[in-house]
């Protein structure tokens, strides 16, 4: 990872953008050029963790996580109406290809309704990212971290079966609108342990600095320019109230609007 101080939002909207122009540059000159992905983080103090790893010290297998998945199913889908199809049974041999894990659709549902969650989410956008790094003012760092991130640079990805290794799944798959508003994408890290395969930490692939692949930078921006960045995400309709599109969304935009 690289770690790249900017001083002004500005600034980092014209090194965002660049990357954006290279990525397109390259795609159209060599190999597969993965789409740029951002993710915003409010503390730059903060690791790249998963939802699931901060809430949990288990490590799941992506057969666990499947059987939970399941286990909740009929619940939600009497709550919401929804309906999930999921295969008659497990296939472990899926675990070692490099594909979405199985219930992916549900699993987005899920990590978008605060369900710890083995996926890292995304955005293709890099203003829903600041929005995230930015939309709250709480927390003792005075930075706040955009993430971009690479998968495949214009170069063939090398795997490990027993080290970590992250799985970038794409955007088109039925599930909550929020995952549209956002833009979202995700990623998640596994590895073989044993007989099985289970999910790891992002940041366990990351520390091996591989060339050529996974490349992630971290612009990190002082949180003094909160509001000059709110302001203009506002003037573009990304807002609380945009990406979420619930009630309690549309009164924290309007907190913010009209009390801060």
């Amino acid at each position: 990872m690289r770690e790249e101080p900017v001083r002004t939002f500005e600034e980092f909207e014209e090194k965002a953008t660049a990357l954006l122009e290279d990525r397109k540059k390259r795609s159209e000159t060599r190999g597969y050029f993965s789409p740029v992905l951002f993710r915003g983080q409010a503390q730059a103090s903060w690791k790249l963790k998963t939802t699931l790893e901060q809430c949990s010290t288990k490590q799941y297998s992506l057969e666990d996580y499947y059987i939970v998945m399941r286990s909740i199913r009929s619940e939600v889908e009497s709550c919401t109406g929804r309906r999930w199809d999921f295969p008659s049974h497990y296939s472990n041999e899926k675990d070692a290809i490099p594909n979405a894990p199985q219930g992916y659709p549900f699993m987005a549902y899920l990590r978008h309704h605060g369900f710890p969650s083995p996926l890292l989410d995304w955005t293709r956008s890099f203003y829903v990212a600041a929005f995230f790094a930015f939309q709250s003012s709480e927390g003792n760092d005075l930075n706040a971290a955009i993430y971009s991130f690479i998968e495949y640079p214009g170069t063939e990805k090398v795997g490990w079966k027993d080290q970590a290794t992250i799985v970038g799944v794409g955007p088109y798959l039925t599930t909550h609108e929020r995952h549209f508003r956002q833009q979202s994408q995700y990623t998640f890290c596994k590895k073989s342990l044993g007989d099985r395969y289970v999910y790891c930490s992002h940041e366990e692939a990351f520390a091996r600095n591989n060339d050529g692949q996974d490349v992630l930078t971290k612009f990190v921006i002082p949180k003094t320019e909160r509001v000059n960045v709110l302001d203009k995400l506002h003037m573009m309709n990304i807002t609380a109230y945009s990406l979420f599109g619930s009630e309690e969304s549309l009164l924290a935009y309007m907190a913010y609007k009209e009390i801060e």
